[in-house]
């Protein structure tokens, strides 16, 4: 290869580059993401019920509850139904998320006509989502397992 041939090659190179960076930059300004660590289809491993004091009332896995949540640009949806198909709850909205506070504002119910807020506070341990919802004198803790992409 000759001198000519090496600065024509460097030369269409940096063209390259410089096109595929406004394209990059044109498709952000027309779509932003607003993407956060827990985006993904997630499935509900356990959910346990306690008392305050963290004494155990119940507990149940995902052979006797099955659950599936979709979290994605701000957005959130959940489908929850026994083993025998009984559909227990069906939402879907927007959420925010804090160091320490995961809070769910839904907008459509499966059960409820009405707008209603949830906050938990959540974790990520060891691959698994952990949140934890007060309610009614009685702590629901959740754990929810990310799905792999097939």
């Amino acid at each position: 290869m000759n001198y000519y041939s090496g600065f024509l090659l460097g030369l269409m190179l940096i063209c390259l580059s410089l096109f595929y960076g406004l394209a990059l930059t044109n498709h952000d300004k027309k779509y932003q993401q607003l993407g956060t660590v827990l985006d993904g289809t997630w499935r509900l491993v356990s959910t346990r019920v306690l008392t305050p004091e963290g004494n155990l009332l119940s507990e149940k896995d995902n052979t006797e509850l099955q659950s599936i949540k979709v979290v994605a640009n701000k957005h959130f949806s959940f489908v929850s139904k026994t083993t025998n198909g009984e559909l227990l709850a069906a939402a879907a909205g927007t959420f925010e998320l804090d160091e320490d506070r995961y809070s769910e504002s839904i907008e459509l119910s499966a059960l409820s006509q009405e707008p209603a807020q949830q906050h938990y506070q959540w974790r990520l341990e060891h691959g698994f989502w952990v949140q934890r919802l007060e309610i009614k004198q009685q702590v629901v803790e959740q754990v929810w397992q990310l799905v792999d992409a097939i």
